[in-house]
């Protein structure tokens, strides 16, 4: 299963650590409009030629900064004159590459990642044309690949299937009617329930499924959006209210209809936002208390005794689980409170807002389309992809092991996984040294770390076992049917979990995105194949750039297992403490110092960074550099410089402003530049490569640095 559960709720960031942004796309609730096109695989992009007067606003909105300038934005890089390594190094090493980079159609933000996620996209595409390829895996991957390029099937089709959909649900009168609907999987198939259900990893017991009992995500990203809202809120509610008009006015509804649904929905998800976790509390460290909620079959009915949710559960074969863990029974209770008779036109309305945006990327094209003006209108971006880019991302993204064998059919990895999984080796073995020279670690909790260290299980390029597709087949259907029977394929699958065992050699997302994780439920890592690429890996590399591209990354995801998250679970991936009191206590406080020194960085105006929000992500890019750096000492004659240049070079990038706002507000990772700069001036080396003295902008006394590792 691809889309996990546990992503359903706030604390994803905190089960699985990426070294890049979530894509802003995804957030919309299920839609499958493209997977890229609001926004790159990278976290950085490209502003090149905003002539418009509200681009104009927008980078005057993003002057000023302190102690940097925000040189993400384009027009703010470019405006450094004489820049110098010794007050903003991100600016002296990417403002060359800014003057020629552009923001190609289709992206709010272009960079290292982005053009290394271009490279395998485009590879990828070579591979699902190539027919020559043979197997059902391959049959399938280029069946949904054609299929979602075949306009004139899915403009014949049209909105007939949404139509279909919110027919039913005008058929709702009565609290009795909303129940038999929500009971009835086929009637409710792409609707919001209210009430998720599913498997997945245990936090707790690593090895074992639990049924997680889940309440839906928000339009706007942030249950916080709903009681304070930010410039980037502003822009999801107008956008999805006009793609939601657009679409509504075609089947026939009145602008004034469409505007009185949306306006009743939003006052709904607002209800249940007020008891719904926010973003920041979902990045605290103590989370996992908060959503560790485990209920026998017998109690879920008295925590939503208005709902029907034993019923719910039952109808999608969920009902032999020996347990069931709420994340956030508050949303659950009040959803429960808020399911009166009283309240059903309003659920109604919920029900056609939430379902005629999750599906408008899935219809025709002209719905597609609409949808793609939306993402363009927040995130910044304008234009589109080809259909070829967003058949592959949408295939990539659906049929991952498919799509992935196809890919390694016509392009061997042999030789770089056994390369790569090498140079992981080796920073295991520098985080062992990193970890015993701890002196403020007790001689206890330094053993337990590293024997968590040890036990990081190397996932490279590929899995050594897949997931078996010879049950699923494609033959004659649309694009909407496959859909379809992909659905009903991956609840079959996820339904035979219930109560079982996990296997931990199926990976649970596609090695071809451009990104690498760190799961604390298996303690692996897992450098994917999408990122093996242009400036972060290449046999033919130096050992400083490989060590400031591919080697930072891998240091980055290994010190996941010890950031304020990662550091709560064992050896084995289950959620435990093995630290002593003292010690936690202690490694609590220098990630305070972290978080203090981020909250003081200024982006533009008088917007300031959310160091809580960023914690995990900044410690592991600072551990990152660190373990690089003492492999580095071990060599002869390494050139610091060019170790350093090539480390802000994967971070280069430009965006429009409206991204970077989002960025700012709704990510769990540094802003690009900060990563450069931040990370950088936390160690000597960077000081005697440049000669930074006091008084440079990139100085920070020795006392004040926040490196937690």
């Amino acid at each position: 299963m691809k889309k996990k559960v546990i992503a359903l709720a706030l604390a994803l960031s905190m089960v699985v650590a990426g070294c890049t942004p979530a894509k802003p796309g995804d957030n919309n609730g299920g839609s499958d409009a493209s997977t890229e096109a609001s926004t790159s695989a990278d976290a950085s992009s490209d502003a090149s030629s905003q002539d418009s007067a509200d681009d104009q606003q927008a980078a005057t909105d993003a002057t000023g900064g302190m102690p940097w300038i925000d040189s993400d934005i384009q027009e703010n890089i470019l405006s450094v004159t004489n820049p110098s390594y010794k007050d903003d190094f991100n600016v002296a090493v990417n403002q060359e590459w800014a003057k020629t980079a552009s923001i190609p159609d289709g992206y709010s933000s272009y960079g290292e990642f982005s053009a290394v996620s271009d490279i395998i996209k485009e590879k990828g595409i070579a591979a699902l044309e190539d027919d020559s390829i043979e197997g059902h895996d391959a049959e399938l991957a280029r069946a949904y690949y054609n299929a979602y390029k075949d306009w004139d099937q899915r403009n014949e089709l049209g909105l007939t299937p949404l139509k279909e959909i919110l027919d039913d649900i005008s058929t709702i009168s009565t609290l009795d009617d909303l129940s038999a609907f929500f009971c009835d999987p086929e009637r409710s198939f792409y609707v919001t329930t209210l009430v998720g259900v599913g498997n997945d990893t245990d936090l707790v017991e690593s090895d074992k499924y639990v049924t997680y009992v889940t309440n839906p995500s928000f339009l706007l990203g942030d249950a916080a959006e709903y009681s304070e809202m930010t410039d980037t809120g502003e822009a999801l509610k107008a956008g999805y209210l006009d793609l939601f008009t657009k679409l509504m006015t075609r089947m026939g509804y009145t602008e004034d209809e469409a505007s009185a649904m949306y306006d009743s929905s939003f006052e709904f998800e607002t209800q249940l936002a007020e008891s719904s976790l926010t973003n920041e509390e979902g990045n605290s460290p103590d989370i996992y208390d908060k959503i560790l909620n485990y209920y026998a079959p017998d109690e879920l009915a008295d925590l939503a005794p208005n709902f029907p949710i034993v019923d719910v559960i039952a109808s999608v074969g969920y009902d032999k689980a020996n347990k069931y863990l709420v994340m956030e029974p508050d949303a659950i209770k009040k959803i429960s409170d808020l399911y009166t008779e009283e309240n059903v036109a309003q659920i109604k309305d919920y029900l056609f807002v939430m379902t005629t945006l999750s599906m408008a990327g899935m219809l025709d094209e002209e719905s597609f389309n609409d949808y793609l003006e939306m993402e363009n209108s927040v995130y910044g971006s304008s234009g589109r992809l080809s259909d070829e880019e967003y058949a592959y991302s949408s295939a990539k993204s659906n049929l991952c092991e498919p799509v992935e064998k196809l890919y390694m059919a016509k392009y061997d990895a042999t030789e770089v996984k056994a390369d790569v999984t090498g140079i992981c080796e080796d920073v295991v073995d520098v985080y062992r040294e990193m970890l015993a020279a701890e002196d403020w670690l007790s001689d206890e909790t330094k053993e337990y770390a590293i024997a968590k260290l040890d036990n990081i299980k190397i996932n490279v390029v590929s899995p050594d076992k897949w997931l078996d597709y010879s049950s699923l087949d494609f033959t004659g259907m649309s694009y909407y049917e496959m859909k379809r029977a992909l659905a009903d394929f991956e609840l079959k699958l996820d339904v035979s979990h219930t109560n079982g065992v996990v296997d931990k050699e199926i990976w649970d997302f596609s090695t071809l995105d451009t990104n690498a994780y760190y799961s604390p439920v298996d303690n692996s890592i897992n450098i994917l194949l999408g990122i093996l690429d242009g400036n972060f890996y290449s046999p033919d590399m130096t050992k400083e750039e490989m060590y400031g591209g591919i080697g930072v990354v891998i240091g980055h995801e290994i010190s996941h297992a010890f950031d304020t998250s990662g550091a709560q679970f064992d050896k084995d991936g289950n959620y435990a403490n093995w630290w002593t009191d003292e010690d936690y206590a202690a490694f609590q406080d220098r990630a305070q110092k972290l978080i203090d020194y981020y909250n003081g960085i200024t982006v533009y105006g008088d917007v300031k960074v959310n160091g809580a929000n960023i914690q995990t992500e900044a410690i592991a890019d600072m551990a990152g550099m660190k373990a690089m750096l003492t492999l580095a000492a071990k060599e002869e004659n390494f050139d610091y410089e060019v170790f350093f240049k090539s480390f802000a070079q994967d971070w280069r990038g430009i965006c429009y402003f409206e991204i970077e706002s989002y960025y700012l507000q709704q990510d769990t990772h540094p802003l690009d530049y900060l990563r450069t700069n931040v990370t950088c001036q936390q160690f000597e080396e960077f000081y005697t490569a440049f000669d930074v003295k006091e008084g440079d902008g990139m100085y920070l006394a020795p006392e004040d640095r926040v490196a937690v590792w």
